[in-house]
């Protein structure tokens, strides 16, 4: 069932409610009645009357049971696609790209598909690890979280989450798609079966590290560490969805181009530590330092030469990803090419 087109009394009319409830009750304060709990007990009794809360108090409404492995507390990480809504049923968040494109929150620059849920408070909201307790591979579920449980925090009652209450409601509806309690080696797998499937076969030079060239250099010594070169690069998912590009042409045709950027190659300046090689628009401005795997790459190039390059997550963004385009625990793909310097203004 659509939880977006489930029929619910809106924020609003409950907000009716509750001031008309408070008319009648001659020894019951405006002030004890109109508080968050108040109100979102209100919520489920008119729209999902007899749903018992279960754990610290979530409320399950849809239960799909799934056929595959349960989730135990030794699963680190949860292979979920995930929709959240507020309580009138305005879609907040989706990993669905067909639903994303029906709300018109649809982006070309993020990621949609499976997501990573981190089975620990410390990461995940612990009203979302309450409603995936007990479910299997396979399984999908929709739960009523309160806002005080829509939150990142770890405390042992209700009472005291309830007395830090900084969310949301939601209406989240999850769909397990897996699990893994060792997340270095799913990564280095599916890095293995796509470097098999695109890349050769090649070996890796480097743990969780491959690298190949596309176009050969003009000199077979590398960039000596003291130097500086210019860099067109493009960064890919293993999905082959581009996030990051130095090239217009590339930004333009995968959807991310943004007038804001300057599409123009980059100015990389080496260092004997690999961990300060940087990058900039020119060479006249401050370089940042790039992510491990990005910087290595750039260490072991030659002059004129393309490579694609591709690594495991602790190299790349690791257990945050970067922004809605690159999602947890991702292994990235880079081509790289050491290009003329272009002209200074």
């Amino acid at each position: 069932m659509n939880i977006i087109s489930k029929r619910i009394l809106t924020a609003a009319g409950v907000a009716a409610l509750l001031a008309f409830c408070g008319s009648c009750a001659k020894d019951v304060s405006v002030n004890t009645i109109n508080t968050s709990k108040d109100y979102f007990d209100a919520w489920i009794s008119i729209n999902h009357p007899g749903v018992k809360p279960s754990g610290l108090g979530v409320y399950i409404i849809e239960d799909e049971p799934g056929t595959g492995a349960a989730i135990t507390d030794d699963d680190i990480v949860v292979f979920a696609e995930y929709t959240i809504t507020d309580l009138d049923g305005s879609v907040s968040s989706t990993t669905k790209e067909s639903l994303a494109k029906q709300v018109g929150s649809f982006s070309e620059a993020n990621y949609y598909g499976t997501d990573i849920l981190i089975n620990d408070r410390s990461y995940t909201e612990t009203g979302v690890l309450e409603m995936i307790k007990g479910m299997k591979v396979g399984g999908k579920r929709t739960a009523v979280i309160p806002s005080w449980l829509y939150t990142i925090a770890d405390y042992d009652t209700e009472a005291k989450y309830l007395k830090d209450n900084k969310g949301s409601n939601a209406i989240c509806t999850v769909n397990i798609k897996g699990k893994t309690n060792d997340i270095e080696k799913w990564e280095i797998d599916t890095l293995r079966r796509y470097v098999a499937l695109n890349l050769g076969g090649i070996d890796s030079t480097k743990f969780g590290y491959y690298c190949k060239t596309l176009v050969e250099p003009v000199d077979t010594a590398v960039f000596p560490r003291d130097t500086s070169f210019y860099i067109n690069y493009t960064g890919r998912l293993l999905n082959g969805k581009v996030f990051d590009t130095t090239i217009e042409d590339t930004a333009k045709v995968y959807g991310i181009y943004s007038e804001s950027k300057t599409y123009a190659p980059m100015y990389v300046s080496l260092s004997e530590d690999v961990s300060e090689i940087t990058i900039a628009a020119s060479s006249t401005e401050t370089g940042s330092t790039t992510i491990d795997g990005f910087s290595f790459c750039l260490s072991t190039m030659h002059p004129m030469e393309k490579v694609v390059c591709a690594f495991y997550s602790t190299l790349g963004y690791g257990i945050t990803g970067s922004g809605l385009a690159v999602p947890k625990f991702a292994p990235l793909v880079f081509e790289i090419e050491a290009v003329e310097s272009p002209e200074e203004e």
